[in-house]
């Protein structure tokens, strides 16, 4: 298993490499590119596994050495390297078929999940089974299992960063991921999930009262939870009951 680490900062890449070691990650070989001309070079000649790809870099940029690296072996992993954590940027990275996309710097604990992911990835697919539409299928699977548990823990004070978490991506590019695949935001989702529970138990369970349906749905402050439950639907909570109760 061979990973190349490509950026044009000699300091950046020493981080990497350093922290890759320190997570007890075990590669046959780590390779080092400056250029995106390089990244195609190594690429060809030594086939890494995984690519940590810088997005800004002289000559050929990340994303159009991503394109190309997919072209050629379309089973590389490519997690993207940035200073900014820009839409656009994580636009471009979804449709080279990135596994991930890290700010720079990176934290340990980010890094430690996007090579988690692509490692576990790479020994449960089998080559042969491993088609083109890989990279498209596993962020909805991602973003279906990010759903799932939002509908499990909706109760809980929730966080897009803990969410990401669960699915081993980094937060901003699950935020990203999440908002293509459901057409919201992940705080929105959270929000109308929470208002929709709140609407079934003020339907149907009266002995609750209006601070206690505020709690079980994840809401803390019973207050705040009637101002959005009216923002979201035209009624506070007490005259959607008395208009829609069982």
């Amino acid at each position: 298993m061979k990973i190349l680490l490509a950026d044009d900062e000699p300091i950046v890449r020493r981080g990497l490499k350093q922290m890759i070691k320190n997570l007890n990650f075990s590669f046959d070989a780590v390779l080092e590119a400056a250029t995106g001309g390089e990244v195609i070079a190594l690429t060809g000649r030594y086939r890494p596994e995984i690519i940590l790809l810088d997005v800004k870099m002289p000559g050929l940029d990340g994303i159009a050495a991503a394109q190309k690296i997919k072209q050629v072996n379309p089973q590389t992993r490519i997690i993207f390297l940035t200073a900014y954590a820009r839409f656009d940027y994580a636009r471009a990275a979804v449709r080279c078929g990135a596994k991930d996309y890290l700010v720079k710097p990176v934290h340990p604990d980010e890094l430690k999940r996007a090579i988690g992911a692509c490692l576990e990835e790479l020994s449960a697919v089998r080559p042969s089974a491993a088609g083109p539409d890989v990279g498209l299928t596993r962020p909805r699977q991602l973003v279906k299992s990010a759903a799932a548990y939002i509908l499990q823990n909706y109760m809980k004070p929730l966080t897009l960063e803990e969410v990401a978490r669960q699915v081993h991506l980094s937060p901003a590019y699950f935020s990203y991921l999440f908002r293509r695949e459901q057409g919201r935001t992940f705080t929105d989702y959270l929000t109308a999930t929470r208002l929709d529970k709140a609407k079934e138990l003020l339907r149907t369970d009266p002995a609750l009262s209006i601070s206690e349906v505020a709690g079980q749905v994840g809401y803390e402050d019973a207050n705040y939870f009637s101002r959005l439950f009216k923002k979201k639907t035209g009624l506070t909570p007490a005259r959607y009951r008395k208009r829609n109760q069982v």
